[in-house]
């Protein structure tokens, strides 16, 4: 038991009184005059300090924060002073409390500015600090002795009631910071989040699991003279005082509460709010009164959820959490990392005495021989990865669109290109998944490439029913996922939703009016069944398809301090000296409204350019800039920053990087080095050819820029507003012949490598089926090019590995759809094949949907495609010895046998067996005639 140090507030003869508990001996100091040392402009100028100077540290500004650091210091030496210095009893007893081996510190007092005092300043003079030194510093409200909590906790795992404010604006919120430490810890832990965060619902869920909560965490919440403001459960918002709050917490025995304060909450409510749960029964009450920025909160959760979990007093927790605060100080500015006082904000106060006990890490069960181990439950299928900078704030965003959920059960969010639309929505259905928000399930599509519903129908199904989900008719698919959906709390996400119809405006849609009336049916029919929510992602603010109601919500670039925090970590990656920035720095965030992508793109020119040069530069040609029809859902400071970046790249990059306008998604160095460095074609159209290299330069140089995204050292992310400005660049450089000849590259590139991707399908099903679906995007580019182009045989290339995994998959309604799509360009007909040149395509295709039908058990359908095939072969000269015959009469023979028609499926066989036997292909020839042994076995003849 650590011994107590009481600085005792006498208000009523303005002085201070120490005292010093150790054991049953309690000793006391003379009373000290005490004034008030601050001013109500000086506590402004601290509040100013610690909230705002980081988002503006230039000019006056930086002396008048300098002003402030240096009284920092002051004021806790003049605390010091007061309470220490003010006689010899006083020193003796600081000097017997640093000789104990734990001592903590009490602030006593009931007057919310005495304890509102930043009294961990407290120094000498020196260089260390009087809370550096001892167990920690809390404040109550008497210095009569505590009582105990006796609450009897569990001890196999921490758990965490997490409550949402009405509102994310200035929340300064931890949430997500609090998620990661809590998932990091060694032991159990449990976070339930609490909606909607209303009084009554938090009664009733404190009612309901009595003794169970370890902590109470209310983020970002604003506080003011009349209590702490809720939700009211109704889309509105109540103040709640603190003896009200406190009740239900005692009750459930719930005995420690965090709050971290909104911008927006003054000093002294805060305190008093504090002081008021303490007064009121709860045991120990942590609370900053200002948001805590940067790293410092990922420090704070860190620090203060292992201490929780380990046993740790809470006072000793939040002093460890001060340290490392202190020891790591640096935060986001605008002119860089910035030492913050951060460290001197979060106090404890305490109402009754706690000793939380350790959680105990559960012991894994070792697994018994031959005994298979219990596969987790799946909910949802796996979110795609984010991008390098993940989300930088967003909280209240993400808030809101929370709250919009509980107007409509589909909301439509949409931005310019570049926003972060996608990262926001991979956010929420990240922070609903792992805050039950969604027990159902959280379901992630993006409408890149492919089909529409049928895609979303089987990935919903799959990674809930696994594959034999696919072997379900299509409309039993759709209602499985739909009654699914309607029963269970789930969360859909269709991002880049725009492509559906064509982006920008009259280009070529993804999909035809019949397949989006098929989508909007079913997005109409979940949100009807009320449980599952649906969050739709475009570039469009209105989608005219879209009949489903639903509510919008636009989002714009970032607010200030998440500017600051992106823009710094953007700086430091340039290598930029922030210290050469000057004011203008926050007019080029301001020129781009915060937008992420322009950011990326125009913060590392300040390494080489001065922010003065470079502001005016921008401005003057973004009034010169005329937007084309093209650039919709593009803003025109993008488009500028674009451009000024790309000029101000080597004459090479210049060249060369337009080219990759010609890929989708991503790009592979080895890919663009085969293309680049190989052959004459790359270097009669450019000029000359990259090697290896010379490659991997101009994919660092475009990733410095901010042009691409590493997903590996030879995997380079392209974002979506990259191919129009690229290849515009390209159309600018080079006549349309010499583009031809390019994409005649790509395509012959990219059948190759589809070639060598269904070898490694054969040698490693698993690698094979990741590379092609990674590349999914490209193989699909070059296959449309190579149709355009009337390279069939390259066009069979490249469709084959993506049929190959759609059937390995059982996504066989993709697989159709994209039969069909290639058919419409062949010819639906032999005849129509045969006149464009697409006859050998066509009888790929046909004869794999016949082989597929078999699988699927439509022998109906598969007899119409055999006939036409054997149709179309019998009819040419050498059709009667041609191994596709004979593979068409063994799926008929198939046909037959499934039918039970087992003397013509001998008969089918056996003209197969005909046409290919003694031929160098063994395999076909086995078949046949273990089609035959099957016959023979169903007649029972074994001789």
């Amino acid at each position: 038991m650590a011994d107590l140090l009481q600085i005792v507030d006498l208000a009523d003869s303005g002085q201070v009184q120490l005292s010093y508990i150790s054991g049953t001996e309690d000793v006391t100091a003379p009373p000290a005059n005490f004034s008030f040392p601050l001013t109500d402009s000086e506590l402004a100028e601290m509040r100013w300090y610690l909230s705002e100077y980081p988002e503006n540290t230039f000019g006056e500004a930086k002396t008048r924060a300098e002003t402030v650091e240096s009284g920092l210091k002051d004021l806790g030496r003049l605390l010091y002073e007061a309470v220490f210095g003010c006689s010899d009893e006083a020193r003796s007893l600081l000097e017997t409390a640093s000789q104990a081996e734990q001592t903590q510190l009490s602030i006593v007092s009931s007057r919310s500015e005495f304890l509102g005092l930043p009294w961990e300043l407290l120094n000498d003079g020196g260089e260390v600090y009087l809370v550096s030194t001892i167990a920690g510093v809390s404040r109550r409200l008497s210095s009569e002795p505590l009582e105990d909590f006796s609450g009897q906790l569990p001890t196999d795992q921490l758990n965490v009631l997490l409550l949402l404010p009405p509102t994310g604006e200035g929340s300064g919120s931890i949430a997500t910071e609090a998620l990661t430490a809590l998932e990091s810890l060694s032991v159990s832990a449990e976070l339930d989040c609490l909606r909607p965060s209303s009084k009554a619902d938090l009664q009733e869920q404190l009612a309901r699991k009595p003794r169970h909560y370890h902590l109470a965490h209310f983020d970002g919440f604003t506080i003011d003279s009349q209590g702490i403001c809720m939700e009211d459960g109704s889309s509105g918002a109540a103040s709640i005082d603190a003896p009200t709050l406190a009740g239900p917490l005692t009750e459930a025995q719930t005995p420690v509460v965090l709050i971290n304060a909104s911008a927006s909450s003054a000093l002294n409510d805060v305190i008093s709010f504090a002081a008021g749960l303490a007064q009121n029964g709860v045991p120990q009450v942590v609370v900053s009164p200002l948001p805590i920025a940067g790293a410092g909160r990922v420090l704070f959760c860190e620090n203060f959820f292992k201490g929780l979990s380990g046993g740790t007093p809470i006072a000793e927790t939040v002093a460890t959490v001060r340290e490392a605060m202190k020891d790591h100080p640096q935060r986001p500015s605008a002119t860089g990392p910035l030492v913050s006082w951060d460290w001197t904000l979060t106090m404890v106060f305490e109402g009754r005495k706690y000793a939380p006990a350790a959680i105990v890490a559960e012991e894994e069960t070792a697994p018994v021989p031959g005994m298979p181990r219990t596969e987790e439950e799946r909910t949802g299928n796996e979110l795609p990865q984010g991008g390098p900078y993940g989300l930088i704030g967003r909280h209240a965003e993400m808030l809101e669109l929370e709250r919009r959920f509980t107007q409509s059960p589909v909301v439509l969010l949409s931005g310019d290109v570049g926003a972060g639309k996608s990262e926001l929505a991979l956010g929420l259905a990240s922070w609903l998944h792992k805050t039950g928000g969604r027990p159902g399930g959280v379901f992630y599509s993006a409408f890149e490439v492919g089909a529409g519903l049928e895609r979303v129908l089987h990935e919903i199904g799959t990674s809930l029913a696994g594959l034999d989900f696919a072997d379900m008719p299509n409309e039993d698919r759709r209602t499985w996922v739909l009654n699914y959906l309607k029963e269970n709390p789930a969360l859909l996400v269709f991002d880049s939703l725009q492509n559906l119809s064509g982006f920008p405006t009259g280009a070529p849609g993804l999909l035809d009016d019949g397949e989006m009336a098929d989508l909007d049916a079913f997005i109409k029919d979940v949100s009807q069944g009320g449980q599952t929510w649906t969050l739709l992602v475009s570039r469009r603010g209105e989608e005219r398809w879209l009949t489903a109601p639903h509510e919008r919500y636009q989002l714009g670039g970032l607010a200030n301090a998440d500017r600051i925090v992106l823009g710094t970590r953007l700086l430091e990656e340039a290598g930029a000296d922030p210290m050469r920035l000057g004011p203008e720095y926050l007019e080029i965030l301001d020129l781009v409204v915060g937008h992420p992508l322009a950011m990326e793109i125009a913060l590392p020119l300040l390494k080489d350019v001065p922010a003065s040069v470079l502001v005016g530069e921008l401005k003057a040609e973004l009034e010169k800039h005329t937007p084309s029809p093209d650039e919709e859902g593009r803003p025109s400071y993008l488009t500028v920053v674009m451009d000024h970046a790309f000029t101000r790249m080597t004459h090479r990059s210049r060249t060369h990087l337009p080219f990759l306008s010609m890929f989708r998604s991503r790009v592979m160095m080895d890919i663009l080095t085969h293309i680049t460095g190989e052959g004459q074609a790359y270097r009669s159209v450019t000029g000359e050819q990259l090697g290896y290299g010379a490659c991997r330069t101009l994919l660092r140089t475009a990733r410095t820029s901010g042009f691409l995204e590493p997903i590996t050292p030879s995997v380079y992310q392209i974002h979506p507003s990259l191919p129009w400005f690229l290849g515009r660049s390209l159309y600018r450089q080079f006549p349309q012949s010499a583009i031809q000849q390019l994409e005649h590259e790509v395509v012959r590139v990219y059948a190759d490598t589809a070639d060598y991707f269904m070898e490694t399908l054969y040698e490693n099903q698993d690698a094979g089926t990741t590379a092609i679906l990674a590349e999914e995007g490209n193989i699909t580019q070059a296959l449309a090019l190579s149709l355009e182009a009337g390279q069939w045989e390259n066009a069979q290339l490249l469709v084959q590995p993506l049929a190959q995994v759609f059937r390995m998959q059982k996504r066989y309604p993709e697989l159709r759809r994209l039969r069909r799509q290639l058919l419409e360009t062949t010819g639906v007909t032999a005849e129509e094949a045969e006149e464009s040149g697409g006859i050998q395509l066509w009888l790929y295709l046909m004869g794999t949907e016949a082989s597929e039908c078999i699988e699927t058990k439509e022998f109906d359908r598969a007899d119409i495609l055999n006939q036409q095939l054997l149709e179309y072969l019998s009819n040419k000269e050498d059709g009667e010895t041609d191994p596709r015959t004979a593979a068409v009469f063994h799926q008929m023979g198939q046909v037959a046998q499934n039918r039970w028609q087992l003397e013509e499926a001998h008969d089918l066989y056996t003209q197969s067996l005909a046409i290919i036997e003694g031929g160098e292909d063994q395999e076909p020839i086995a078949d046949d005639y273990y089609g035959l042994g099957m016959v023979c076995q169903y007649r029972r003849r074994y001789t």
